[in-house]
């Protein structure tokens, strides 16, 4: 928890109320949000490449998971944890339904073609999934497995994009690579280690760490094209409520 942390580092002098560590906490994961849409702009000027910020912010969205472990379940205020990703899809639907201005950094940060309309594509249903998460799978083995998907989704894009040599498409689905897949399946292995770690909850044994992340490159390769955080967010769920089967 926050409080104990800057109680045993002596940032204060007394434990904070369960109600303000959660606070104090929430507010930390709106500056780390708003640094990282501040970095994603800049990945996007210096490089040039769309899809290089918005991944980069993909990843860094579901890694806000790291900051679970400040809150206090003690109170109802852990539910704080949604803060982000609840005004951020406000944001997003506000920009990409209502504004539909294709000069916003949002737009620029966030989208492919600088189209506003994809900011109700992929960034919303992350926000979205986020929140769901956040609110009923919160410090779970189900919560950490399904993020950390997503940082194979966003691994496969990067690694594909500048590495990718086989390239395959399938039915409704967007162009892939064989090494972008890979890249997905290793990645969502190492997200879920990492994740488990920080947030001090049992690592799974290879087995089904193995399934998962092979499942999480099937799903990414084949989903339906700007549907892939929903079927991938689906797709491991469902793997996480078979753990007891793969172990």
């Amino acid at each position: 928890q926050l409080s104990a942390f800057l109680v045993s580092h002596s940032i204060i002098t007394r434990s904070l109320s369960p109600l303000h560590n959660n606070i104090a906490s929430a507010l930390l994961t709106v500056v780390y949000v708003k640094c990282v849409m501040e970095l994603g702009a800049l990945i996007r000027i210096k490089y040039g490449h769309p899809e290089l910020s918005r991944k980069f912010i993909h990843l860094c969205a579901c890694s806000a998971v790291v900051w679970w472990p400040l809150f206090d379940t003690s109170h109802w205020g852990w539910r704080l944890n949604c803060t982000v990703p609840i005004c951020m899809a406000i944001r997003l639907i506000y920009k990409g339904a209502i504004l539909k201005d294709p000069e916003d950094e949002d737009v620029h940060t966030m989208s492919r073609t600088s189209s506003p309309s994809e900011l109700l594509f992929g960034p919303l249903q992350m926000t979205l999934i986020m929140v769901y998460v956040g609110l009923t799978k919160f410090m779970t083995h189900t919560g950490l497995i399904i993020l950390a998907a997503f940082v194979g989704d966003a691994a496969a894009a990067v690694v594909g994009l500048h590495y990718g040599r086989h390239r395959y498409k399938v039915a409704l689905g967007g162009e892939k690579s064989v090494e972008g897949s890979i890249a997905g399946a290793l990645f969502t292995m190492i997200g879920i280690f990492c994740y488990c770690y920080m947030c001090s909850i049992d690592m799974l044994e290879w087995r089904p760490l193995f399934a998962i992340g092979i499942t999480s490159a099937l799903v990414e390769a084949t989903a339906i094209k700007n549907w892939d955080n929903v079927f991938l967010c689906v797709a491991m769920e469902l793997m996480s409520l078979h753990l007891p089967k793969l172990i």
